[in-house]
């Protein structure tokens, strides 16, 4: 059935299930009996295999979404959303490349839905591809390593390597070139693999999470110029190259990120608590991002020396196989790998920029913190020198106190009109009494005037104090958030 192709190539966000825990599946023996002999069975786990085909005919969530490519000579032929039985169909009624004699290309687009909690492609940990269409694609050569690597919950550092295979026919000559490797365009989309065979007729992709947008390009490149099909590495170097542009966007992104950091003003107070934590994350993600270009760089390396490898080989007099030499791809290869070089340098100044950002903001805070200490200090000094000055005021003034107090009292009391001094001995005024009258509750004023100053002098200096902890709380706290 061909029908157009819709504008969202994935799938609505599904169900997201953790990784399944538990084993089932036939037994290996019989899996073995099945799927046939392999040429490299000490690279297949096919315990891995049995298990994750048993546990695919348990998945209850959305399928994968497969499109296949036909492409004969000049006819091109696209099949969206192929069911499972019409797959069956599609692959016996395909003519047999032996039986023709113009060039034959079938690509399998493999899309797995996507992920409702993190919005990205559902790999790895996949059991998306129904069992029934990943036994058809095994038995078209769908390479058992990469359905291993899907089943894995481990991909995203267990990263599989690159693979490249020749298989030998009859008196020694080229019977197949095979070559997988596992790629990735962004954060968003997820992990993709791809894997292609080429024989002397027919060229069989098996593409798993296709970049999107390069198959928008491959669908209008194709309706141009149909022969492009037959372009040995086409399909790898336009996924390369989308590949690259994503991870050139991701940088970019993050470039905008520092930037803003760079022109901030460094001496507001709250940029400098909030920011430091906002680097760390970007610096982290520098990193990641530094890592991608490299994995990228590595796939693209890869592509080069397998495309020289495969023109070296069926370009030998023994085996002859026709080659499209209207292009040379390695020079495209040369190009994306410098692009992508390029990515992975800027990413690495980029990094080191941000951490330049985050010890500048280091010595900016530890400048701060020092100038509130000499602040601190100078306030302390400053309070000390004033309480040293009182207490030398109040030693002073207690001593000649307690030096003229009691001949002053005495001499007071005894010079008043009150009490006088004669001939025949000391004389008692009758009014005596006026004296601790006026005396007492004078002596109670002057009490409750002191009284009020000393409170007044205490409050102040308990406030002075008070504003000398919060600053050093302050100051605790923004050292705390920068640590975060």
């Amino acid at each position: 059935m061909i029908s157009p192709r819709s504008s969202k190539r994935f799938h609505p966000k599904p169900y997201w299930r953790e990784w399944p825990t538990g084993s089932g599946g036939t037994d290996d023996a019989q899996l073995l009996s099945v799927l046939g002999s392999s040429i490299h069975p000490e690279l297949e786990d096919l315990s891995v295999l049995s298990w994750g085909l048993g546990e695919s005919e348990k998945e209850k969530g959305p399928h994968a979404r497969l499109d296949v490519l036909t492409c004969i000579g000049t006819d091109v032929d696209w099949q969206y959303e192929v069911p499972d039985d019409e797959l069956e169909t599609l692959v016996a009624t395909t003519s047999p490349p032996d039986s023709i004699k113009e060039r034959k290309l079938q690509v399998f687009f493999i899309t797995t839905p996507w992920s409702e909690e993190t919005d990205q492609s559902w790999l790895p940990g996949n059991f998306s591809i129904s069992p029934f269409v990943l036994r058809i694609l095994l038995h078209q050569g769908l390479s058992r390593a990469i359905l291993a690597e899907i089943f894995s919950a481990e991909g995203w550092f267990a990263k599989m390597g690159p693979r490249c295979f020749t298989h030998p026919g009859e008196s020694a000559c080229l019977s197949s070139f095979e070559v997988s490797y596992r790629s990735r365009g962004g954060w968003v989309t997820g992990v993709g693999f791809t894997q292609f065979i080429r024989t002397r007729h027919q060229t069989t992709y098996f593409c798993i999470n296709y970049p999107p947008h390069a198959l928008t390009r491959l669908e209008t490149l194709l309706e141009h110029d149909p022969s492009l099909a037959h372009r040995d590495f086409f399909l790898d170097a336009l996924a390369a190259d989308q590949n690259s542009k994503q991870w050139q966007y991701l940088i970019a992104q993050h470039r905008k990120e520092l930037m803003f950091h760079e022109n901030m003003y460094e001496d507001d107070k709250s940029y400098l608590v909030l920011a430091p934590k906002q680097l760390h994350q970007l610096s982290r993600n520098w990193n990641v991002l530094y890592q991608d270009c490299l994995d990228q760089l590595a796939v693209l390396e890869f592509l080069h020396r397998t495309y020289e490898k495969f023109r070296k080989t069926v370009e030998d007099p023994k085996n002859s196989w026709d080659v499209d030499k209207r292009s040379e791809m390695s020079e495209s290869f040369e190009a994306l790998t410098a692009q992508c070089d390029n990515l992975s340098r800027w990413t690495s100044v980029y990094r080191e920029r941000t951490l330049i950002r985050i010890n500048l903001l280091f010595h900016l805070t530890n400048q701060r913190e020092s100038r509130t200490n000499t602040q601190i200090a100078a306030s302390t000094a400053k309070v000390a020198e004033q309480t040293q000055r009182d207490s030398a005021s109040m030693i002073t003034m207690a001593s000649l106190t307690m030096l003229f107090l009691p001949g002053t009292f005495i001499s007071a009391v005894l010079s008043t009109t009150f009490f006088n001094f004669d001939e025949d001995g000391l004389h008692v005024s009758p009014k005596w009494w006026i004296l601790p009258a006026s005396t007492i509750p004078l002596t109670v004023v002057i009490f409750c005037l002191w009284n009020t100053w000393r409170r007044g002098r205490v409050k102040q200096l308990e406030e002075q104090a008070k504003m000398l902890q919060e600053e050093r709380a302050r100051m605790q706290n923004g050292k705390e958030k920068q640590l975060s």
